[in-house]
């Protein structure tokens, strides 16, 4: 085979790619079937076992498939996962490609709209699991700021699984994660955690009391008041302005 067209061979498993992300989104392929067998997938597109293999590496590193070494079956199709979207925002944020300003104000509009979703949608059972999930975050001040920082992030999990929007929930869950690991060490260098921490906690209960109420449009202002005070300081006067605004937008108040 010519250099040529072995690299011609090596592109066209992009094929396959193509046609397991489409059988997927058709619902043709559902989470626990199995893909044909290397030798099937390459009879089947008329092409190299070498291709058919990165074929495969591709969709794995998607979490698309999974293949397990001498297993004769073909990869396992597995559920859609937000993995993919969190390493790519995790690794723009380490490089440098998202800042924490644009973070913030992505997550002022996705928290937001979260927070509104789910004074609308919630259960009795997710009320009672954002309480005790607020019973631990008290506790866990005495402990320190990583531990209560871990409580933070999934009390607002559970307000992005109660408000019932896939896309809502995994950037917003994504975007969190992603200002945490920006603004960690600042808050860890700071001289009063403590009163962070229970200011936090005041906000929580204050959200908490919106959405048990049913009240999505305060719930939704609470989110961005909360995120402005906590972060304007630590963005340049452009876009604290900007932050500003997306606050008075929902007629909130964008104390320092």
């Amino acid at each position: 085979m010519t250099t040529e067209a072995a690299d011609s061979d090596r592109r066209v498993f992009h094929r396959i790619v193509d046609y397991v992300q489409k059988a997927i989104v058709t619902g043709e392929l559902k989470p626990g079937d199995r893909l044909p067998s290397e030798r099937e997938l390459g009879e089947k597109f008329e092409m190299a076992r070498t291709s058919v293999r990165e074929a495969l590496r591709v969709l794995e590193h998607m979490e698309l498939v999974r293949s397990q070494p001498r297993d004769t079956r073909g990869p396992l199709v597995l559920p859609i996962s937000a993995g993919p979207v969190r390493r790519s925002v995790a690794m723009l944020t380490t490089a440098g490609g998202l800042g924490l300003a644009e973070l913030v104000q992505f997550r002022m509009v996705a928290d937001a709209a979260a927070n509104l979703l789910a004074a609308r949608r919630r259960s009795d059972e997710q009320l009672v699991a954002l309480e005790r999930n607020m019973a631990r975050m008290r506790q866990s001040i005495a402990v320190g700021y990583t531990e209560f920082s871990l409580l933070d992030l999934q009390f607002h999990e559970i307000i992005a699984e109660a408000a019932g929007n896939k896309l809502v929930q995994v950037y917003g869950d994504v975007t969190r994660e992603a200002v945490l690991n920006l603004i960690q060490r600042t808050i860890l260098d700071a001289d009063d955690q403590n009163a962070l921490m229970r200011q936090s906690v005041r906000h929580h209960r204050a959200v908490f009391n919106a959405i048990e109420a049913r009240d999505g449009l305060k719930a939704s202002r609470l989110a961005r008041e909360s995120l402005y005070s906590y972060y304007a300081d630590h963005v340049d006067a452009a876009d604290r302005e900007i932050m500003a605004d997306l606050v008075h937008e929902c007629g909130g108040t964008a104390l320092p």
